[in-house]
Order: structure tokens, then C-alpha cells, then sequence
């Protein structure tokens, strides 16, 4: 179903969940007129919510847990990688955690909901781009709409895609 893996802030999914409900829906007002009449007209969009379900597995699947549960207790929204869409900022909802009988297996459900408020247009300046603290070129990916195998093809120095210094200058187009 998925090539690429899902990515929210610093994390990476090592398994994709088994599955994935990603909803999008329109404001939409009935607004009552004169004769008994109505009119229907579209308010704009609400943020978009993506839920899932997996499992994580292995001898250290409670530390793969314990490390996704702390991703989840940080706050602000985070930029949220996912096959097939361009990337957007969210905010980690909610994360449901079951124990399944064997000691290796832990089941998982995740809810993530976007966060309208960021600015989505940022538009490229010039060629190239220094990354501030705590970024990577996944979010340099998001903020300038290129995609990642792009800026890795444009940035060979680089050995990472996640563990880059702030102050490092990397090529957009």
C-alpha cells in the first residue's frame, strides 16, 4: 500500500501502520432566506484528520512505544509526512496503546489533526536555505515544496536527511 514511510517531527515509523483514514471535509452552511427557501454555501475547510492503526514488534517494542508515546506528549504541531500527500503541519492528537497476549507485540491506533493556522505558501527566495535549530531537510522538503529526493540529489555532502546542524546551508533547486 505505502512506499515511503510516515514521518512526524524527528520520528519515523519503522513499520507504516496496517491502516490509514485520512479525512478531509468542507464547511458547509444552510442558511434560511425569505418564501421559505434556503441556501447552501461552503464556509471553508476544516483541518484534516488522520487516523491509523499498527503494531509495533521485537524485543524492544516497549521502548519503541515509550519513545512514540513521548513524541505524542510534546506540544506544538509538527510537519507529518505521509504517502502520497504533500506534507503538512499537525498536531499529535491522541495514541491508544493495547497489549496483545505475546510479549513482543504491542497494537497501536494514532490520531493526528492538522493545524490550519501554519502558513503553507512559503515561497522559494533564492537557491538556498540555512537551516535553523531543530530543523531537517524533511522540513525543508515541507516549507519549500521540493521534494526530499530532490534535495538529497541537490545536497551530496549531507549523510543525513535527519541529523543536520543548525546553520547548515543546503541547496533548493
Amino acid at each position: 500500500m505505502m512506499n515511503s514511510i510516515i514521518r512526524f517531527k524527528n520520528f519515523e515509523f519503522e513499520h507504516n501502520p496496517e491502516t490509514l483514514l485520512i479525512t478531509s471535509q468542507k464547511n458547509i452552511a444552510k442558511q434560511n432566506v425569505l418564501n421559505s427557501k434556503s441556501v447552501v454555501r461552503e464556509t471553508g475547510d476544516n483541518s484534516r484528520i488522520v487516523t491509523g492503526e499498527g503494531h509495533i514488534h521485537g524485543d524492544d517494542c516497549v521502548y519503541k512505544f515509550v519513545k512514540l508515546f513521548s513524541l505524542k506528549e510534546q506540544s506544538g504541531s509538527g510537519i507529518l509526512s505521509l504517502p502520497g500527500i504533500k506534507p503538512f503541519y499537525a498536531f499529535f492528537e491522541s495514541l491508544e496503546y493495547s497489549a496483545d497476549p505475546t510479549p513482543e507485540l504491542i497494537s497501536y491506533k494514532f490520531v493526528f489533526r492538522e493545524d490550519c493556522s501554519k502558513n503553507k505558501n512559503l515561497l522559494v527566495a533564492n537557491r538556498f536555505y540555512t537551516l535553523e535549530s531543530g530543523e531537517d531537510l524533511w522540513d525543508v522538503s515541507y516549507k519549500f515544496s521540493v521534494p526530499i529526493e530532490i534535495l538529497v540529489k541537490l545536497n551530496p555532502e549531507l549523510n543525513s536527511v535527519n541529523d543536520i546542524e543548525e546553520g547548515t546551508v543546503v541547496t533548493i533547486c
